[in-house]
């Protein structure tokens, strides 16, 4: 588990469940693990999990994984402290390329969006909607996000353990640009706090317009995912 308790969220899931295992061997021995990402979400050079047999140090062993497996670089959360701390050892170079959301416990509760099930006209455009906006959920409760009766978007959640729910929320096009974005997350996430569970989001940048919609429905930064490079 990382930061607050975080499972690994959606699209972190299924990075690692496509990668493929390459064994780092010491002679006859198995030293670590290094699975490499298989070109779809990440680039076919970059690590995307680093596990090492305990006992052994990561430095050395996220080098040979490194050179065992031609790759360039290694993707992971900020708080996956072993693989932080021997990319940074190896003097590679971080960026930011995400970023993981939580709500805060504090923030200010919403209720101007009523919420509905989607109607059989509103089920035409969701496979669509969820490829663009949410591939790597499952099979999400999405719900309709209504102002004055009128729709202005949806939201997309799943479970991701017993305790965390992620949340996405798409804003359809003739109602982008008036913070609805921000509306439907937060009142989204107030019906899923009601609940006893805590919520988090992902974007797939370190900043812009998905960020400050967040930020504005109450979530606060966790960590981001970095890709460190030789």
């Amino acid at each position: 588990m990382y930061l607050d308790q975080l499972p690994d969220l959606s699209r972190a899931r299924l990075v690692r469940a496509r990668a493929r295992g390459v064994a780092i061997r010491d002679g006859e021995r198995a030293v670590a693990v290094a699975f490499v990402a298989d070109g779809t979400l990440l680039p076919a050079d970059t690590l995307v999990r680093f596990d090492v047999t305990q006992g052994e140090d990561p430095e050395r062993r996220l080098a040979d994984a490194l050179a065992t497996t031609a790759a360039r670089g290694i993707w992971f959360y900020g708080g996956d402290e072993v693989t932080r701390r021997a990319a940074a050892a190896l003097e590679l170079v971080f960026r930011p390329v995400g970023a993981v959301f939580i709500r805060r416990m504090d923030a200010e509760r919403t209720a101007q969006i009523g919420f509905r099930p989607p109607s059989q006209r509103d089920r035409l455009t969701l496979p669509d909607l969820q490829r663009d906006h949410a591939p790597a959920f499952r099979a999400p409760l999405i719900e309709v996000g209504e102002i004055g009766g009128e729709s202005i978007g949806l939201t997309l959640s799943e479970a991701l353990d017993p305790h965390w729910t992620e949340l996405r929320a798409v804003v359809y096009p003739s109602h982008r640009g008036q913070g609805h974005a921000s509306a439907l997350l937060g009142a989204a996430a107030d019906r899923i706090e009601k609940t006893g569970r805590r919520v988090c989001a992902a974007i797939e940048t370190s900043a812009g317009r998905e960020r400050s919609a967040l930020e504005s429905a109450g979530f606060r930064l966790a960590d981001y995912y970095f890709v460190a490079s030789r």
